[in-house]
């Protein structure tokens, strides 16, 4: 709340310069760990649907960044997401296997942030 300037009911002034003012924690070119997620299950033949959750939680895992993403209740949160798009899906589906990839779509976002921040300057 440290980013908002003014609120007169429902208009609300917002300092998007502030400190404060969420960013997208996804680096320059496009990675964070709900991309990486989504490249992870690719690789693996499974790519979002019309009605699945899947474009929503990848969006939501970069908006949160690796360390969010990395507290154990963020993973079983994404791991339920898995689970659940699984079921309906009629695949077969193991919560340590979910929980593996997450790991590694974190991993990977956090490699390509290391590398596009060696590199800008």
């Amino acid at each position: 709340m440290d980013c908002v300037i003014a609120q007169d009911g429902d208009v609300w002034t917002i300092d998007t310069d502030s400190k404060a003012y969420p960013r997208d924690v996804r680096t320059r070119d496009g990675t964070g760990p709900g991309t990486e997620l989504s490249r992870l299950l690719k690789r693996c033949g499974i790519e979002p649907t019309p009605t699945c959750q899947c474009r929503a939680k990848a969006a939501e895992m970069d908006r949160w960044g690796p360390d969010e993403c990395a507290r154990p209740e963020r993973i079983e949160e994404v791991v339920a997401v898995m689970r659940a798009e699984a079921r309906a899906r009629g695949l077969p589906f193991l919560d340590a296997a979910g929980r593996l990839l997450v790991k590694r779509a974190i991993r990977n976002a956090r490699r390509a942030a290391s590398t596009a921040g060696n590199t800008q300057s």
